[in-house]
Order: structure tokens, then C-alpha cells, then sequence
């Protein structure tokens, strides 16, 4: 097993303390203090205009579903790409090119923002492939995983927004053929070999525009690390902080790997862990997956609390 910092290990019990009122706030881990405008700006980047215009285009007919290797498929990575450098971060992305199973060729998309200790990195990520079509039907994938994608999307305009160096470095990562058996995830994490150590926290994104109980349309899915119990204060801050009024948070800690989708190659990592999910309905995996059945204001919000996640982790 791959040793951690041994931050990694103290900061658990360093919180237990505090929950305990045995340790004094200034010596806990306190945010870095960077000024309150930036964080600000990047609160108010994220939009509803961007995020549906985009999220429309990804799940709309023409883009077939996505599915990992397609023609389709690559478009979405060259869209991403697009979106990306007119955001500005021309010369900060890359693509990450793998084979899948099949032969097929696939690519990760990221964007790296160096921090100012470039030793330590939090990851954030989500993946843009879906299933394509099957018999003749579009499986549009609009919140499987078109949301996701497009809140990786306003979180890279939020941290544009801020205009500020973190203080760790932050990558930004889009996927690929994440529907294939995390595929894309896992050849990540597998070219890290020792660097897992250097990263501090994967935030993912997966399934995040709709809702499983419609007579309670805020509630959503929140999986951390609990051996972190500051991922949860974090969550409850955000809510405080960005006045979210959209989100109810159903929390699941887990000390074991969450399955399911791109957070399980980090957590089996060690890496702790972050998964905003909505949680399943009657569309999912189906090709009644479709943009007009999102729940914009939650997913917005979902982006809202994981940027002052991503502020207190990176900067």
C-alpha cells in the first residue's frame, strides 16, 4: 500500500479533538486567508446560461450519445477544448491520449492551474462519454453525464473568475470512456506511481441534474471519506456561505471504496474523496436522459458548494 503524508493521518484526529473542544481553533487547519473578492467572482461565474446552453448541445441528437470512441465522441473532447480556451486557459490543457478495450482511441482532457507549492494538487473531474445509440435510439445522456461535465465547466470559469493563484496546484479533468469501466479514471491514476501521495483530495461529478424523489427536489447524494470529517463541515459551510437553497444534503461517509463511478480509482488510491451524485431515476441509461428534465437551480448549486470546496482545498 502506498504510504500517505502523514498529514493525511494526523488531520482526523485533530478534528475529533476539536469536536471535543480540546484544541484551540488556532491550531486546527484553518483556511488559507486569501481575500474575500476572488472567491466572490468565481461564486457569480457560475451561470445558468452557459451551463444549460452547453448542456444542451451535449445531450442534443446530433451529438448521438457520446459514446467513447465515436466520432461523436471526439467532437465532445474538441468542444470541451474550445470552451476551454476561450475561457483562457490556452497552454494549461492537455489531452491524455489511451487505447480502450476495444482498440478504440480515447483521450482525457485536462487543465492544470499551478499552484503556488506545486507538490501538492486537489483533483476535480467528471466524464463526458455516454452510451450512443442502441437500435436506433440516442441515449442522450443529459444528466448521465452531461450534468457533471458542465459543472466542471463553470467550475473552470469560476476559477478563471477569481483570477488568483491557488496555493496547490488544481486540475480540472473531463474523462473518457468512464462508461466502459472508468476507463479513462483508471489510466490516470495509474500513471501517478508514487505521485498519489502528492494529492490531497479528488472531488467527482457524476449524475448531478436530477431528482429521485420528486416531492423532495433538493435532496442529493453527498459520498465522502469519513475518516475526513472536514468534508462534510466543508459541504455545510457552502451552504451557508453561497446561500444554496437548493440542496439537501443525504451524507454517506464511507471508509471503503465507493463504486460506481470515477472517485473509485483514487479512493483505492487512498486519496480522499468527494461525489456529488443526484442519485438514479426512471431515465436512467435510457434515451429519456434529456436536458429538459434537469434540475437546473440544484445542479448550479451543486457547483456553487464544490467551488468553496475547491477554496478551501486548493487556495
Amino acid at each position: 500500500m502506498m504510504l500517505r503524508p502523514l498529514h493525511r493521518f494526523l488531520r482526523p484526529a485533530l478534528y475529533c479533538l476539536l469536536a471535543a473542544g480540546m484544541v484551540g481553533t488556532s491550531q486546527a487547519h484553518e483556511p488559507r486567508r486569501q481575500p474575500a473578492k476572488p472567491f466572490r467572482h468565481g461564486l457569480e461565474a457560475i451561470t445558468r446560461q452557459n451551463a444549460e446552453a452547453s448542456l444542451r448541445f451535449l445531450a442534443s441528437d446530433v451529438m448521438q450519445g457520446r459514446l467513447a470512441g465515436s466520432s461523436e465522441g471526439h467532437i465532445t473532447a474538441q468542444y470541451l477544448i474550445s470552451e476551454l480556451e476561450q475561457m483562457g486557459y490556452t497552454g494549461r490543457i492537455a489531452e491524455q491520449p489511451f487505447t480502450g478495450r476495444k482498440g478504440e482511441s480515447l483521450r482525457n482532457i485536462l487543465v492544470t492551474i499551478p499552484g503556488r507549492d506545486t507538490t501538492r494538487k486537489v483533483i476535480v473531474g467528471a466524464h463526458f462519454d455516454h452510451e450512443g445509440t442502441k437500435n436506433g435510439a440516442i441515449y442522450h445522456g443529459a444528466d448521465d453525464n452531461a450534468s457533471g461535465t458542465v459543472v466542471m465547466l463553470e467550475l473552470a470559469r469560476a476559477a478563471q473568475a477569481a483570477a488568483i493563484q491557488p496555493a496547490h496546484t488544481l486540475i480540472l479533468a473531463f474523462w473518457d470512456g468512464e462508461e466502459r469501466g472508468l476507463l479513462g479514471s483508471r489510466h490516470y491514476v495509474s500513471t501517478l506511481g508514487r505521485d498519489t501521495a502528492s494529492i490531497d483530495y479528488y472531488i467527482n461529478f457524476d449524475m448531478v441534474g436530477r431528482n429521485n424523489d420528486e416531492s423532495r427536489p433538493r435532496v442529493f447524494r453527498y459520498f465522502y471519506t469519513a475518516s475526513e470529517p472536514q468534508l462534510r463541515t466543508w459541504f455545510d459551510q457552502s451552504v451557508s456561505v453561497g446561500r444554496l437553497e437548493n440542496l439537501e444534503a443525504d451524507f454517506r461517509p464511507c471508509d471503503r471504496t465507493i463504486g460506481g463511478s470515477d472517485n473509485t480509482p483514487f479512493a483505492r488510491a487512498g486519496i480522499p474523496i468527494v461525489w456529488y451524485h443526484t442519485d438514479g431515476h426512471p431515465d436512467y441509461n435510457k434515451p429519456t436522459d434529456t436536458a429538459d428534465k434537469i434540475n437546473y437551480p440544484k445542479m448550479l448549486d451543486i457547483a456553487r458548494s464544490a467551488w468553496y470546496l475547491i477554496w478551501r482545498m486548493a487556495y
